[in-house]
Protein backbone atom coordinates (compact mmCIF):
# COMPACT_ATOMS: atom_id res chain seq x y z
CA UNK A 1 0.00 0.00 0.00
CA UNK A 2 1.36 3.41 -0.97
CA UNK A 3 -0.01 6.79 0.05
CA UNK A 4 0.56 10.35 -1.09
CA UNK A 5 -0.81 13.78 -0.39
CA UNK A 6 -1.17 17.00 -2.34
CA UNK A 7 0.30 19.79 -0.21
CA UNK A 8 -2.07 22.56 0.74
CA UNK A 9 -5.43 21.09 -0.20
CA UNK A 10 -5.87 18.13 2.13
CA UNK A 11 -6.37 15.52 -0.60
CA UNK A 12 -4.97 12.12 0.24
CA UNK A 13 -4.91 9.04 -1.96
CA UNK A 14 -4.08 5.42 -1.25
CA UNK A 15 -2.93 2.90 -3.82
CA UNK A 16 -3.90 -0.71 -3.27
CA UNK A 17 -2.53 -3.48 -5.45
CA UNK A 18 -4.34 -6.79 -5.77
CA UNK A 19 -2.48 -9.83 -4.49
CA UNK A 20 -4.18 -12.65 -6.40
CA UNK A 21 -2.86 -14.29 -9.56
CA UNK A 22 -5.34 -12.42 -11.77
CA UNK A 23 -4.03 -9.08 -10.55
CA UNK A 24 -0.45 -10.23 -11.10
CA UNK A 25 -1.30 -11.45 -14.58
CA UNK A 26 -3.00 -8.14 -15.44
CA UNK A 27 -0.05 -6.19 -14.02
CA UNK A 28 2.46 -8.13 -16.13
CA UNK A 29 0.32 -7.77 -19.24
CA UNK A 30 -0.11 -4.05 -18.65
CA UNK A 31 3.65 -3.64 -18.19
CA UNK A 32 4.26 -5.32 -21.54
CA UNK A 33 1.68 -3.17 -23.31
CA UNK A 34 3.09 0.01 -21.77
CA UNK A 35 6.63 -0.99 -22.76
CA UNK A 36 5.59 -1.55 -26.38
CA UNK A 37 3.65 1.70 -26.43
CA UNK A 38 6.14 3.82 -24.51
CA UNK A 39 7.44 5.85 -27.46
CA UNK A 40 4.05 7.05 -28.75
CA UNK A 41 2.89 7.83 -25.21
CA UNK A 42 6.02 9.87 -24.51
CA UNK A 43 5.33 12.01 -27.57
CA UNK A 44 1.73 12.54 -26.46
CA UNK A 45 2.89 13.67 -23.02
CA UNK A 46 4.54 16.78 -24.52
CA UNK A 47 2.04 19.64 -24.03
CA UNK A 48 0.66 21.41 -27.09
CA UNK A 49 -0.17 25.06 -27.39
CA UNK A 50 -3.92 25.59 -27.16
CA UNK A 51 -6.03 27.05 -29.94
CA UNK A 52 -9.43 28.62 -29.44
CA UNK A 53 -12.40 29.55 -31.58
CA UNK A 54 -16.14 29.95 -31.20
CA UNK A 55 -18.95 28.33 -33.16
CA UNK A 56 -22.73 28.66 -32.97
CA UNK A 57 -25.02 25.64 -32.75
CA UNK A 58 -28.79 25.49 -33.08
CA UNK A 59 -30.86 23.80 -30.39
CA UNK A 60 -33.06 21.17 -32.00
CA UNK A 61 -35.67 21.51 -29.24
CA UNK A 62 -36.25 25.27 -29.28
CA UNK A 63 -34.54 26.44 -32.46
CA UNK A 64 -32.46 28.80 -30.35
CA UNK A 65 -28.85 29.39 -31.39
CA UNK A 66 -26.24 29.04 -28.67
CA UNK A 67 -22.47 29.63 -28.57
CA UNK A 68 -19.92 26.86 -28.13
CA UNK A 69 -16.31 27.52 -27.19
CA UNK A 70 -13.71 25.22 -28.74
CA UNK A 71 -10.21 24.57 -27.42
CA UNK A 72 -7.76 22.27 -29.23
CA UNK A 73 -4.08 21.43 -29.71
CA UNK A 74 -2.34 23.78 -32.12
CA UNK A 75 1.12 24.68 -33.39
CA UNK A 76 0.09 28.35 -33.26
CA UNK A 77 1.68 30.76 -30.82
CA UNK A 78 -0.59 31.70 -27.89
CA UNK A 79 -1.32 35.24 -26.71
CA UNK A 80 -3.70 36.77 -24.16
CA UNK A 81 -7.30 36.72 -25.38
CA UNK A 82 -10.18 38.36 -23.51
CA UNK A 83 -13.77 37.17 -24.04
CA UNK A 84 -17.07 38.23 -22.52
CA UNK A 85 -19.74 35.96 -21.08
CA UNK A 86 -21.27 35.72 -24.60
CA UNK A 87 -17.86 34.74 -26.04
CA UNK A 88 -17.52 38.03 -27.93
CA UNK A 89 -14.08 39.64 -27.87
CA UNK A 90 -13.20 42.48 -25.54
CA UNK A 91 -12.03 45.50 -27.59
CA UNK A 92 -11.07 47.71 -24.64
CA UNK A 93 -7.50 48.22 -23.39
CA UNK A 94 -6.01 45.05 -21.92
CA UNK A 95 -5.98 46.48 -18.38
CA UNK A 96 -9.75 46.95 -18.44
CA UNK A 97 -10.42 43.67 -20.26
CA UNK A 98 -8.40 41.73 -17.69
CA UNK A 99 -10.49 43.23 -14.89
CA UNK A 100 -13.95 42.60 -16.39
CA UNK A 101 -13.72 39.73 -18.90
CA UNK A 102 -12.31 36.21 -19.05
CA UNK A 103 -8.62 35.95 -19.98
CA UNK A 104 -7.15 32.94 -21.76
CA UNK A 105 -3.64 32.35 -23.09
CA UNK A 106 -4.55 30.78 -26.45
CA UNK A 107 -3.93 30.98 -30.18
CA UNK A 108 -7.13 32.54 -31.50
CA UNK A 109 -8.52 30.86 -34.65
CA UNK A 110 -5.24 28.97 -35.11
CA UNK A 111 -5.11 25.71 -37.09
CA UNK A 112 -5.45 22.34 -35.41
CA UNK A 113 -2.23 20.45 -34.75
CA UNK A 114 -1.46 17.43 -36.89
CA UNK A 115 -2.61 14.13 -35.42
CA UNK A 116 -5.73 12.57 -33.94
CA UNK A 117 -7.32 13.63 -30.67
CA UNK A 118 -9.99 12.75 -28.14
CA UNK A 119 -13.10 14.90 -27.76
CA UNK A 120 -14.53 16.14 -24.44
CA UNK A 121 -17.74 18.16 -24.03
CA UNK A 122 -18.03 20.29 -20.87
CA UNK A 123 -21.51 21.09 -19.51
CA UNK A 124 -21.81 23.96 -17.01
CA UNK A 125 -24.18 24.26 -14.06
CA UNK A 126 -27.54 26.05 -14.04
CA UNK A 127 -27.22 29.59 -15.35
CA UNK A 128 -23.54 29.07 -16.12
CA UNK A 129 -21.32 29.91 -19.06
CA UNK A 130 -19.15 28.20 -21.66
CA UNK A 131 -16.07 29.72 -19.99
CA UNK A 132 -16.90 28.43 -16.48
CA UNK A 133 -14.35 25.63 -16.84
CA UNK A 134 -11.92 27.28 -19.26
CA UNK A 135 -8.85 26.30 -17.22
CA UNK A 136 -9.83 22.63 -17.43
CA UNK A 137 -10.53 23.02 -21.16
CA UNK A 138 -7.08 24.48 -21.71
CA UNK A 139 -5.45 21.74 -19.63
CA UNK A 140 -7.21 19.10 -21.75
CA UNK A 141 -6.36 20.94 -24.97
CA UNK A 142 -2.67 21.10 -24.06
CA UNK A 143 -2.71 17.32 -23.50
CA UNK A 144 -4.24 16.29 -26.80
CA UNK A 145 -8.00 16.79 -26.52
CA UNK A 146 -10.47 18.84 -28.50
CA UNK A 147 -12.82 20.44 -25.97
CA UNK A 148 -16.27 21.88 -26.66
CA UNK A 149 -18.14 23.87 -24.01
CA UNK A 150 -21.57 25.40 -24.70
CA UNK A 151 -23.47 28.10 -22.96
CA UNK A 152 -26.62 26.00 -22.77
CA UNK A 153 -29.67 27.89 -24.07
CA UNK A 154 -32.07 28.94 -21.33
CA UNK A 155 -35.25 28.81 -23.41
CA UNK A 156 -38.17 30.17 -21.40
CA UNK A 157 -37.01 28.51 -18.19
CA UNK A 158 -34.39 29.05 -15.50
CA UNK A 159 -31.93 26.32 -16.57
CA UNK A 160 -32.90 24.35 -13.47
CA UNK A 161 -35.77 22.17 -14.67
CA UNK A 162 -38.30 21.63 -17.42
CA UNK A 163 -38.03 20.03 -20.85
CA UNK A 164 -35.27 22.44 -21.89
CA UNK A 165 -33.05 20.99 -19.15
CA UNK A 166 -34.15 17.37 -18.80
CA UNK A 167 -34.34 16.73 -22.55
CA UNK A 168 -32.72 19.74 -24.20
CA UNK A 169 -29.38 19.70 -22.42
CA UNK A 170 -28.36 16.08 -23.19
CA UNK A 171 -29.57 16.50 -26.76
CA UNK A 172 -27.38 19.60 -27.04
CA UNK A 173 -24.35 17.60 -25.91
CA UNK A 174 -25.00 14.99 -28.59
CA UNK A 175 -25.60 17.70 -31.20
CA UNK A 176 -22.31 19.36 -30.27
CA UNK A 177 -20.53 16.03 -30.83
CA UNK A 178 -22.24 15.77 -34.23
CA UNK A 179 -21.20 19.34 -35.06
CA UNK A 180 -17.55 18.82 -34.12
CA UNK A 181 -17.43 15.56 -36.07
CA UNK A 182 -18.91 17.39 -39.06
CA UNK A 183 -16.47 20.29 -38.80
CA UNK A 184 -14.13 20.27 -41.78
CA UNK A 185 -11.08 21.22 -39.73
CA UNK A 186 -11.71 19.25 -36.54
CA UNK A 187 -13.87 16.27 -37.50
CA UNK A 188 -11.30 14.26 -39.48
CA UNK A 189 -8.92 14.41 -36.49
CA UNK A 190 -11.33 13.20 -33.78
CA UNK A 191 -10.79 9.67 -32.50
CA UNK A 192 -14.34 8.27 -32.41
CA UNK A 193 -13.47 5.84 -29.62
CA UNK A 194 -12.18 8.60 -27.31
CA UNK A 195 -15.09 10.81 -26.31
CA UNK A 196 -15.98 12.00 -22.82
CA UNK A 197 -18.19 14.51 -21.00
CA UNK A 198 -17.55 16.70 -17.96
CA UNK A 199 -20.43 18.25 -16.01
CA UNK A 200 -20.72 20.51 -12.98
CA UNK A 201 -23.89 20.56 -10.86
CA UNK A 202 -26.75 20.56 -13.39
CA UNK A 203 -24.10 19.75 -15.97
CA UNK A 204 -23.39 16.61 -13.95
CA UNK A 205 -27.09 15.74 -14.23
CA UNK A 206 -26.73 16.29 -17.99
CA UNK A 207 -23.66 14.04 -18.20
CA UNK A 208 -25.45 11.24 -16.34
CA UNK A 209 -28.31 11.37 -18.85
CA UNK A 210 -25.87 11.22 -21.76
CA UNK A 211 -24.23 8.22 -20.04
CA UNK A 212 -27.54 6.33 -19.91
CA UNK A 213 -29.32 7.24 -16.65
CA UNK A 214 -32.97 8.21 -17.26
CA UNK A 215 -34.31 10.66 -14.63
CA UNK A 216 -37.68 10.40 -12.93
CA UNK A 217 -39.81 13.54 -12.71
CA UNK A 218 -41.24 12.38 -9.38
CA UNK A 219 -37.86 11.80 -7.73
CA UNK A 220 -37.07 15.39 -6.65
CA UNK A 221 -40.42 15.84 -4.89
CA UNK A 222 -40.07 12.45 -3.18
CA UNK A 223 -36.57 13.39 -2.04
CA UNK A 224 -37.74 16.69 -0.57
CA UNK A 225 -40.59 15.04 1.31
CA UNK A 226 -38.20 12.49 2.76
CA UNK A 227 -35.43 14.99 3.56
CA UNK A 228 -36.86 18.29 4.79
CA UNK A 229 -33.38 19.18 6.04
CA UNK A 230 -32.24 19.62 2.41
CA UNK A 231 -33.89 23.03 2.27
CA UNK A 232 -31.53 24.84 -0.10
CA UNK A 233 -31.69 22.18 -2.81
CA UNK A 234 -35.45 21.75 -2.47
CA UNK A 235 -36.15 25.49 -2.67
CA UNK A 236 -33.95 26.01 -5.75
CA UNK A 237 -36.03 27.71 -8.43
CA UNK A 238 -39.13 27.79 -6.26
CA UNK A 239 -42.63 27.04 -7.53
CA UNK A 240 -41.60 27.66 -11.15
CA UNK A 241 -39.14 24.76 -11.00
CA UNK A 242 -41.70 22.40 -9.46
CA UNK A 243 -44.26 23.36 -12.10
CA UNK A 244 -41.76 22.93 -14.95
CA UNK A 245 -40.78 19.50 -13.64
CA UNK A 246 -44.40 18.35 -13.45
CA UNK A 247 -44.95 19.30 -17.11
CA UNK A 248 -42.01 17.39 -18.58
CA UNK A 249 -43.92 14.26 -19.56
CA UNK A 250 -42.21 11.19 -20.99
CA UNK A 251 -38.42 11.43 -21.23
CA UNK A 252 -36.94 9.81 -24.35
CA UNK A 253 -33.81 7.69 -24.45
CA UNK A 254 -30.93 10.18 -24.34
CA UNK A 255 -27.92 7.89 -23.96
CA UNK A 256 -25.13 8.68 -26.41
CA UNK A 257 -23.11 5.49 -26.84
CA UNK A 258 -20.21 7.45 -28.34
CA UNK A 259 -19.40 8.80 -24.87
CA UNK A 260 -17.02 6.39 -23.12
CA UNK A 261 -16.40 8.04 -19.72
CA UNK A 262 -17.62 11.06 -17.75
CA UNK A 263 -16.48 13.36 -14.94
CA UNK A 264 -19.01 14.83 -12.49
CA UNK A 265 -18.31 17.79 -10.20
CA UNK A 266 -20.80 18.45 -7.37
CA UNK A 267 -23.47 16.75 -9.50
CA UNK A 268 -27.25 16.83 -9.09
CA UNK A 269 -28.10 13.13 -8.66
CA UNK A 270 -31.50 13.42 -6.94
CA UNK A 271 -33.63 12.99 -10.11
CA UNK A 272 -32.23 9.49 -10.70
CA UNK A 273 -33.42 6.32 -9.02
CA UNK A 274 -30.91 3.68 -7.97
CA UNK A 275 -32.12 1.53 -10.87
CA UNK A 276 -31.49 4.37 -13.33
CA UNK A 277 -27.96 4.90 -12.04
CA UNK A 278 -27.23 1.21 -12.46
CA UNK A 279 -27.70 1.69 -16.21
CA UNK A 280 -24.54 3.82 -16.41
CA UNK A 281 -21.95 1.24 -17.39
CA UNK A 282 -19.09 3.54 -18.42
CA UNK A 283 -16.37 4.79 -16.02
CA UNK A 284 -17.35 7.80 -13.89
CA UNK A 285 -15.13 10.10 -11.82
CA UNK A 286 -17.12 11.99 -9.17
CA UNK A 287 -15.86 15.07 -7.32
CA UNK A 288 -17.74 16.10 -4.18
CA UNK A 289 -17.23 19.24 -2.07
CA UNK A 290 -17.03 18.82 1.70
CA UNK A 291 -18.95 22.07 2.37
CA UNK A 292 -21.41 21.84 -0.52
CA UNK A 293 -24.77 23.04 0.82
CA UNK A 294 -26.60 22.80 -2.53
CA UNK A 295 -25.82 19.30 -3.80
CA UNK A 296 -24.96 17.88 -0.41
CA UNK A 297 -22.56 14.97 -0.38
CA UNK A 298 -24.84 12.48 1.40
CA UNK A 299 -27.69 12.95 -1.09
CA UNK A 300 -25.69 13.12 -4.30
CA UNK A 301 -22.05 11.97 -4.43
CA UNK A 302 -22.49 9.23 -1.82
CA UNK A 303 -25.43 7.79 -3.76
CA UNK A 304 -23.40 7.83 -6.95
CA UNK A 305 -20.49 6.11 -5.21
CA UNK A 306 -22.83 3.38 -4.02
CA UNK A 307 -24.95 2.87 -7.11
CA UNK A 308 -22.82 3.54 -10.19
CA UNK A 309 -21.24 0.27 -11.33
CA UNK A 310 -17.85 1.81 -12.26
CA UNK A 311 -17.30 4.89 -10.14
CA UNK A 312 -14.35 6.67 -8.62
CA UNK A 313 -15.03 9.38 -6.04
CA UNK A 314 -13.00 12.24 -4.61
CA UNK A 315 -14.18 14.23 -1.59
CA UNK A 316 -12.48 17.64 -1.73
CA UNK A 317 -11.86 18.87 1.80
CA UNK A 318 -12.73 22.51 2.42
CA UNK A 319 -14.43 23.03 -0.95
CA UNK A 320 -17.87 24.47 -1.64
CA UNK A 321 -20.34 23.87 -4.46
CA UNK A 322 -18.82 26.48 -6.77
CA UNK A 323 -15.18 25.67 -6.02
CA UNK A 324 -15.10 23.64 -9.25
CA UNK A 325 -15.72 26.74 -11.40
CA UNK A 326 -12.65 28.61 -12.63
CA UNK A 327 -11.94 31.84 -10.78
CA UNK A 328 -13.75 34.97 -11.95
CA UNK A 329 -12.04 38.21 -12.97
CA UNK A 330 -12.08 40.89 -10.28
CA UNK A 331 -15.14 42.85 -11.42
CA UNK A 332 -17.24 39.78 -12.18
CA UNK A 333 -16.43 38.11 -8.86
CA UNK A 334 -18.69 40.63 -7.16
CA UNK A 335 -21.48 40.08 -9.69
CA UNK A 336 -21.12 36.30 -9.43
CA UNK A 337 -21.92 36.42 -5.71
CA UNK A 338 -21.91 32.94 -4.22
CA UNK A 339 -20.42 31.49 -7.39
CA UNK A 340 -17.29 33.56 -6.93
CA UNK A 341 -16.76 32.71 -3.26
CA UNK A 342 -15.25 29.72 -1.47
CA UNK A 343 -15.37 28.57 2.15
CA UNK A 344 -12.78 30.31 4.33
CA UNK A 345 -9.26 29.05 3.78
CA UNK A 346 -9.93 27.22 0.51
CA UNK A 347 -7.59 28.05 -2.39
CA UNK A 348 -9.61 27.57 -5.58
CA UNK A 349 -6.75 28.20 -7.99
CA UNK A 350 -4.37 25.80 -6.24
CA UNK A 351 -7.08 23.14 -6.16
CA UNK A 352 -7.76 23.52 -9.88
CA UNK A 353 -4.12 22.80 -10.69
CA UNK A 354 -4.52 19.43 -8.97
CA UNK A 355 -8.03 18.65 -10.23
CA UNK A 356 -7.31 19.53 -13.86
CA UNK A 357 -4.30 17.24 -13.90
CA UNK A 358 -6.35 14.41 -12.37
CA UNK A 359 -9.12 14.80 -14.93
CA UNK A 360 -6.61 14.70 -17.79
CA UNK A 361 -5.16 11.51 -16.28
CA UNK A 362 -8.64 10.00 -15.86
CA UNK A 363 -9.52 10.55 -19.51
CA UNK A 364 -6.08 9.38 -20.65
CA UNK A 365 -6.73 6.16 -18.76
CA UNK A 366 -10.40 5.49 -19.48
CA UNK A 367 -10.37 6.65 -23.10
CA UNK A 368 -7.24 4.70 -23.99
CA UNK A 369 -7.21 1.67 -26.24
CA UNK A 370 -5.63 -0.25 -23.34
CA UNK A 371 -8.63 0.42 -21.11
CA UNK A 372 -10.99 -0.71 -23.89
CA UNK A 373 -9.08 -3.98 -23.90
CA UNK A 374 -9.77 -4.47 -20.19
CA UNK A 375 -6.57 -2.87 -18.86
CA UNK A 376 -6.13 0.24 -16.73
CA UNK A 377 -3.34 2.75 -17.24
CA UNK A 378 -1.62 4.11 -14.14
CA UNK A 379 -3.20 7.30 -12.78
CA UNK A 380 -0.15 8.95 -11.28
CA UNK A 381 -0.37 6.86 -8.11
CA UNK A 382 -3.90 7.97 -7.28
CA UNK A 383 -6.11 5.00 -6.54
CA UNK A 384 -7.60 5.11 -3.06
CA UNK A 385 -10.17 2.61 -1.89
CA UNK A 386 -12.96 4.54 -0.17
CA UNK A 387 -14.77 7.75 -0.93
CA UNK A 388 -17.29 10.37 0.00
CA UNK A 389 -17.53 10.22 3.76
CA UNK A 390 -16.48 6.60 4.05
CA UNK A 391 -18.93 4.98 1.64
CA UNK A 392 -17.27 2.23 -0.38
CA UNK A 393 -16.73 2.87 -4.07
CA UNK A 394 -17.11 0.28 -6.72
CA UNK A 395 -14.05 0.11 -8.93
CA UNK A 396 -13.34 1.31 -12.41
CA UNK A 397 -11.61 -1.84 -13.58
CA UNK A 398 -9.64 -2.74 -10.42
CA UNK A 399 -9.24 0.85 -9.30
CA UNK A 400 -11.41 1.96 -6.34
CA UNK A 401 -10.96 5.68 -5.56
CA UNK A 402 -11.18 8.01 -2.57
CA UNK A 403 -9.64 11.18 -1.30
CA UNK A 404 -11.19 11.66 2.09
CA UNK A 405 -8.63 11.17 4.84
CA UNK A 406 -10.01 9.53 7.99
Amino acid sequence: MRSFSVPGNGLVGILELGNNWQAVHRSLLLSLVLLLGAAPMARAATPWNVGYRKIDVQDALTGESFPVALWYPTPGAPAPLFVTDSLSLCRLPATLCRWMTFEMHVAHNAPLAAGSFGLVVVSHGAGGLAVNHRDLAMALGSHGYIVAAPTHPRGQGNDISGVAVWVGRPQQVSHIIDTVLGDGQLGPHVERERMGVVGHSQGGFTALEVAGARPSTGAPAAHCRQHPDDAKFCSQGGAATRKATSEIGRIPELRDSRVRSIVLMAPNAVPFTDEALAQVTIPVLVYAAEHDDLTRVQYHAERLARELPRSECVLVKGAGHFSFVASYPAALKVVAGEGGRDPAGFDRDAFHLVMNREIVEFFDRTLSRYFSAGLSLPSGGRSPDRCCGGWPCRASGRRPLSAAPP
